[in-house]
């Protein structure tokens, strides 16, 4: 029986799944951040490490070399990068050589979001990023520089700028916000003069700025007037992604697939951003029922062994099994 795997590794969260080669999901397990480049190569080799170990205790199978490996994680974009990653895989014992490929998670999250088939897919999670497909097989990106090189559409992006929001207030120079109470209390300062410590010195994830943003949305929604603003600015920034890359890859009426956890989960950021996208782009149509990026990442290591005309009932029997799994993005 060959076994496939599929890794989809953002900048808070690892998932895994194993699945059969007719498409029956076998194994799933989540971890932490598996990225060399934010965690240093030893952290990241033992952190994938721990999340095979537990994908194979939940197939209740012995851990061994799979058939095909692709891993789709958000800090590849060099090809350099790449292939510390296959590497990484080869010296952990999870494939051969020639049986792995990483690529960018967004990848995978067009594979899964859009079943295989041409269209746009945006993620809007802990980082942001757009990559388009056309049916001549051409691809465009645009986003996922990461949170220094302008992470549009983000929850970083809406947590940093929450950040800001607060400084302009303290200063006298923006408007009055309930941002500025929402940061203390989410940093625990007991004033905002602490903030330079905290973020210079001290030191803050950036997943935990990133966490501030659903309380971002929540106070554009009580009426907040710089929240408003920060949701608006950043909801054009993923507008202009999609047009972006609908323009480079000659789409007009292609099909749009949504991840990721801020765009998942925070309505009426997602609501805003649609209608925008609509106004800008009236030919984009919505993809329904598509898979979680890790199991898109499952079909990309299907297609490595058979091609990009993969059967009908491997896309099926991995749907019907991955249904009670919650693989949120």
């Amino acid at each position: 029986m060959k076994i496939l795997a599929g890794i989809d590794g953002g900048g808070t969260h690892t998932r895994l799944a194993l699945a059969r080669d007719d498409g029956t999901l076998i194994g799933y397990a989540e971890g932490g951040s598996c990225s060399f480049i934010e965690l240093g190569l030893d952290s990241a080799t033992a952190e994938l490490a721990r999340v095979w170990a537990a994908a194979w205790r939940s197939a209740e199978l012995k851990p061994r070399r799979v058939e095909a490996l692709f891993m789709g994680l958000g800090s590849v974009l060099s090809e350099a990068d790449a292939r510390t990653n296959c590497d990484l895989a080869v010296r952990l014992g999870l494939v051969h050589p020639d049986d792995v490929r990483t690529e960018n998670d967004a990848w995978n999250a067009h594979a899964g979001g859009l079943i295989g088939q041409p269209g746009i897919l945006l993620i809007s999670g802990t980082g942001s990023a757009c990559l388009g497909r056309n049916g001549s097989g051409l691809a465009w990106r645009t986003g996922g520089w990461g949170y220094m090189l302008n992470d549009v559409g983000s929850a970083y992006a809406l947590g940093h700028a929450a950040l800001i929001a607060a400084t302009r207030d303290a200063d006298g120079r923006g408007k009055r916000t309930g941002l500025t109470q929402l940061v203390c209390k989410f940093l625990n300062l007991s004033d905002l003069k602490e903030l330079f410590r905290k973020i210079h010195y001290e030191g803050v994830l950036r997943s935990t700025i990133a966490a501030i943003a659903p309380q971002v949305v929540g106070q554009a929604e009580a009426g907040d007037t710089v929240a408003k603003e920060i949701l608006q600015t950043n909801a054009l920034g993923l507008v202009e992604m999609v047009v972006t890359v609908a323009r480079k890859l000659e789409l007009d009426a292609p099909m749009l697939a949504l991840t990721g956890g801020l765009i998942d989960n925070a309505p009426a950021f997602r609501q805003l951003f649609l209608g925008e996208l609509i106004r800008q782009h009236p030919g984009l149509r919505q993809a329904e029922n598509g898979l979680k990026p890790v199991f898109g990442a499952v079909l990309l290591a299907c297609a490595q062994i058979t091609g990009p005309n993969m059967p009908s009932s491997f896309i099926e029997n991995l749907r019907t099994s991955s249904t009670s799994v919650d693989a949120s993005s």
